[in-house]
């Protein structure tokens, strides 16, 4: 994996925002290669993270803000979707 990859980029956004007690960051782009909405040979386009924190103060809803909130250059520069699996205890 390239060190200045999108998923090394949002796994380090998100430990460093989060101290996650679980992490999971998968590049799903293969899936969903030849979609309308994505441009032929874009790589690193639709992600699937997992993501645990221990903390109960923030609700799923802002948890999920958050996530877009941080992530927000990663799409103005060729993400073009997250599916989301967050969790606080």
């Amino acid at each position: 994996m390239k060190e200045d990859s999108r998923k090394k980029r949002i796994e380090t956004i998100l430990k460093t925002n989060f101290s996650p007690t679980v992490l999971l960051v998968r590049d799903d782009s293969k899936k969903h290669e030849g979609h309308s909405q994505v441009s032929k040979n874009r790589k690193e386009t639709h992600f699937f993270i997992r993501m645990v924190l221990n903390n109960s103060a923030i609700t799923k809803v802002n948890l999920h803000r958050r996530v877009y909130s941080l992530l927000d250059n990663e799409f103005t520069t060729g993400l073009h979707a997250l599916e989301l699996d967050l969790k606080s205890s």
